[in-house]
């Protein structure tokens, strides 16, 4: 008989079709698993409560534990899996954003003497954020957590034994992120960025002002939000492209810039590394984990004069541009979402049936 698994997401809107970790649902074998997804917002919309001063106070209390990013809509999600569980149609329960929820769901579960539903969340954020986030009571009552990256280990060892803690890192579809058939010609050696979380904005403007007066490098940046970079004449925003144009903008890229603050796993850097581009980022245990061959030169600190000097390597050395972006394709291939879903689906496995 299949394994029943409820996927329990937080909706991003500015996710592509083909990103991020919902993506997850659609490699699991559909002979041995019966996976149905739920999206709750990223707000208090789901929770049909009216009188705004009950929600507020509602809101209110539902954070009490700590966990700031718990919406209303999150508790609607739990309350609408409870059934589910209850009655014996859900074998696991999986949330795939575990920063977001759950909260209340772990703890009905225990006291119900007859629910077997299991529950595995994994968390994306990285150690330094996690304690504003989480309520330790709540990861305590998790049945399985997984963690995409090395540096967040530690941090769940306070709270879980080393058994119910599994690493498995990020996956990417290599089908739709893939280098261009035929690159373009063109002129301008272009950097793409994506994204806006834990980006060192001001690294990016400093490398940018330093590499303006060569009129042949362009920085292509894809975001909703403001980054600081607004002036420059060599940086060029992009807002609210579809998948085609996002993936366009990979394929016309020559390399993928990325200075972070922190990370863990990053949709942005797997995506730009799919498509065969040559990585200038930041030298982050949480970076070498996925980046750890040739596809990348990796730069302590964010020193935007050694950032600039990355990228003009890059540009007058072809050659060895050439090695790190079939290096960077190689690596994107070992972390293709058909690769990962077998490590979550061995998971599922133990978890119903630990024998």
């Amino acid at each position: 008989m299949p394994i029943r698994v409820r996927q329990q997401s937080t909706y991003y809107p500015h996710w592509a079709a083909h990103s991020g970790f919902v993506q997850l649902a659609r490699y699991l074998d559909p002979a041995k698993y019966v996976v149905r997804s739920h999206a709750a917002s990223d707000n208090d919309d789901d929770l049909p409560i009216l009188h705004e001063g009950l929600r507020q106070r509602l809101r209110e209390r539902v954070q009490r534990r700590g966990m700031n990013w718990y919406k209303l809509s999150d508790l609607a999600a739990e309350l609408r899996a409870l059934p589910g569980c209850l009655l014996g149609m859900t074998d696991i329960i999986h949330f795939l954003d575990g920063e977001h929820c759950p909260q209340y769901l772990p703890l009905l579960l225990k006291r119900s003497r007859w629910c077997r539903t299991k529950i595995v969340t994994t968390y994306h954020q990285p150690p330094d954020l996690l304690g504003e986030l989480l309520s330790p009571e709540v990861v305590a009552r998790v049945d399985r957590i997984t963690v995409v990256s090395p540096t967040q280990i530690s941090y769940f060892q306070q709270y879980l034994p080393p058994e119910r803690i599994n690493l498995i890192l990020h996956g990417v579809n290599t089908d739709f992120f893939a280098p261009a058939v035929k690159p373009p010609a063109q002129s301008a050696f272009r950097c793409v960025t994506t994204g806006h979380w834990l980006r060192d904005w001001k690294a990016f403007r400093r490398v940018a002002e330093e590499l303006q007066s060569d009129g042949c490098i362009e920085f292509h940046v894809v975001t909703n939000r403001e980054t600081g970079l607004e002036g420059l004449p060599n940086v060029f925003a992009h807002r609210d492209i579809d998948d085609i144009a996002l993936l366009a903008l990979y394929q016309q890229a020559d390399a993928l810039f990325l200075p972070l603050t922190q990370s863990t796993a990053n949709n942005s850097l797997l995506e730009g590394i799919a498509c065969g581009l040559p990585v200038v980022s930041t030298f982050l245990p949480a970076v070498q984990a996925y980046l750890s061959g040739k596809e990348a030169i990796l730069v302590k600190e964010n020193d935007p004069k050694e950032l600039a000097e990355a990228i003009l390597y890059l540009i007058n050395h072809p050659t060895e541009r050439e090695i790190m972006s079939k290096e960077a394709r190689k690596r994107a291939l070992e972390l293709d979402w058909r690769n990962i879903a077998r490590e979550y689906e061995a998971i599922y496995s133990k978890m119903v049936d630990p024998e």
